[in-house]
């Protein structure tokens, strides 16, 4: 008896020298990250909204964590560039991607090859901001409400045309979703980006177009567009008179644009545990939000890397029937 008890305590032993021995990595990592720089990579141009908000969390995350958090700015290809570029990185949390509908949701469907894929190849950390995109109008486009914009389209089929900031974009998928709900005939016109686009509208040469609330609402205090319709879970701060998509009968569209931060698969939980605590603490800071005030980002109330899952697979099932029904393929 004595001998088979010395046995089980032996195997009891050295199970739970093996369990140790599993923790240890998780444990040094979480005690000891990040010890270097951390690289945050934005899809998009310096200077727009969407890369304020990242500087402005990575200016928060370098005092939070101690450790410098640098921006590097890798344009094209609607977001895949970047996504491409992280998704080869090492798994150890010191480069992360700034992730949106484009890369996550819409590219998938809309590129015949892309170098990555959003749910294999990254692990969410956490869904930082939302910014709603407006439906404006030129002026002297006659559409002063989307029943305007209906009644037009309807009665001369293909003749209205609307901008976007390129195929595929959520400028162009946003106005498709519109014209699916109601059975509108509308003629696209992609542009190299949202500013040329607006500029498009209001010199008549589109009609209207879906572009970001920043500039959508500078653009109609100043009256060079009319405000039609907020593409947002609720009215914005920033055009608090103009209606919501859904408030107009528009139903299950998307909560509209978000940000999020993503890490290459693999990376460790207690990395992305630290990296999740110290994100959720950004919008705590009286700084940062006079900050996001300024560009209209709002925090989302279920933010957490099963948000950010839940998000992808809901923009996927709306969004990918209609880039396939209009047969959208980017090289």
């Amino acid at each position: 008896m004595k001998s088979n008890r010395r046995g089980a305590l032996a195997r009891l032993s050295v199970l739970a020298c093996a369990c140790a021995s599993l923790l240890l990595p998780s444990l040094s990592t979480a005690q000891t990250y990040p010890n270097k720089p951390i690289t945050a990579v934005v899809p998009v141009a310096a200077g727009g909204a969407f890369d304020a908000l990242a500087r402005a969390w990575a200016d928060h995350l370098s005092k939070a964590m101690g450790s410098p958090v640098v921006v590097d700015n890798k344009t094209g290809a609607n977001g895949s560039v970047a996504a491409a570029f992280v998704a080869k990185q090492p798994a150890d949390g010191y480069t992360l991607l700034f992730g949106s509908t484009s890369n996550m949701s819409l590219n998938p469907f809309s590129y015949k090859s892309l170098p990555y894929n959003p749910t294999k190849d990254f692990d969410p950390v956490l869904m930082l901001a939302s910014s709603s995109q407006v439906l404006v109008a030129n002026p002297n486009a006659g559409i002063k409400s989307l029943d305007d914009l209906v009644r037009l389209a309807k009665a001369k089929p293909g003749a209205l045309n609307f901008g976007s900031a390129g195929k595929g974009n959520s400028t162009h998928l946003n106005v498709e979703f519109v014209a699916q709900h109601f059975g509108l005939d509308l003629t696209h016109v992609p542009y190299r980006g949202a500013a040329p686009a607006l500029l498009g509208v209001m010199a008549g040469d589109t009609q209207f177009m879906s572009d970001a609330i920043v500039t959508g609402a500078a653009q109609s205090r100043l009256g060079k567009v009319v405000p039609i319709a907020v593409f947002g879970a609720r009215r914005s701060r920033a055009l608090p008179d103009v209606p919501t998509i859904l408030e107009l009968g528009v139903k299950d569209f998307p909560i509209g644009g978000w940000y999020g931060v993503m890490a290459p698969k693999g990376t460790p939980k207690a990395v992305i545990e630290r990296l999740n605590a110290e994100t959720r603490k950004f919008w705590a800071d009286p700084a940062v939000k006079v900050r996001m005030e300024a560009l209209y980002m709002e925090p989302l109330e279920d933010s957490g890397p099963e948000a950010v899952t839940r998000m992808m697979q809901r923009e996927a099932a709306v969004w990918g029937p209609i880039i396939t029904r209009l047969g959208i393929q980017n090289e």
